[in-house]
């Protein structure tokens, strides 16, 4: 990642960059959205198969809008259940970390080139999922949780590359090293957001 690939803000400083070593697919939400994945697909599916069947064997044949009907629902399991795992594979693969002194930012997406980022002043302290090699994943408050793919803040989210609102580095080196950097930045941005109010 380059500078020019990030719109650096006046007086904006890298402070880390990094990859995911590794390119995790299942998450903690995925206990509960597999088992929803297959019964939604294999629902779809047996509907789908059932019109057809009347189709082909009945003296009153559904009409084709009936037949048409159920592909979408078909499609969209099939994305449940293989299709979002192959999405998050090929962003792992593409997605680069930056650390600032004012932000989080990320670069991936299924075009390597999707940009998102946070400001550290508005998260909330980091924390860490450590790995005996000292590599590991830092998120901002805590880490998803089983029923957070239910959760109605987070959307859809759970069905995504991601299963969070909240910035995480994924499987990045030397976690702690990255988690003390973030808190540093926070403590400092917090300090100097204060210092007017407190000389004055």
């Amino acid at each position: 990642m380059t500078e020019s690939e990030v719109d650096l803000l006046p007086g904006e400083r890298i402070l880390w960059e990094g990859r995911p070593l590794r390119h995790r697919l299942f998450w903690a939400p995925d206990v509960l959205l597999i088992p929803v994945s297959l019964l939604w697909f294999g629902y779809a599916v047996f509907w789908e198969a059932s019109v057809l069947a009347a189709r082909v064997a009945g003296d009153r044949p559904p009409p084709v809008f009936i037949v048409l009907w159920g592909i979408p629902f078909v499609l969209v399991g099939l994305y449940m259940v293989v299709g979002r795992f192959v999405v998050r594979a090929v962003a792992s693969r593409r997605t680069r970390y930056m650390l600032t002194g004012l932000r989080v930012v990320a670069i991936g997406g299924l075009s390597g080139n999707r940009t998102t980022w946070a400001y550290l002043r508005l998260l909330p302290p980091p924390v860490v999922a450590e790995r005996p090699d000292r590599s590991g994943s830092l998120a901002f408050g805590a880490f998803p949780g089983v029923l957070d793919a239910f959760n109605p803040r987070n959307g859809l989210r759970g069905w995504a590359r991601e299963p969070s609102t909240t910035p995480m580095l994924l499987h990045i080196p030397d976690v702690r090293r990255v988690r003390d950097l973030v808190a540093g930045a926070q403590a400092e941005r917090d300090w100097s957001d204060d210092f007017p109010r407190r000389a004055g």
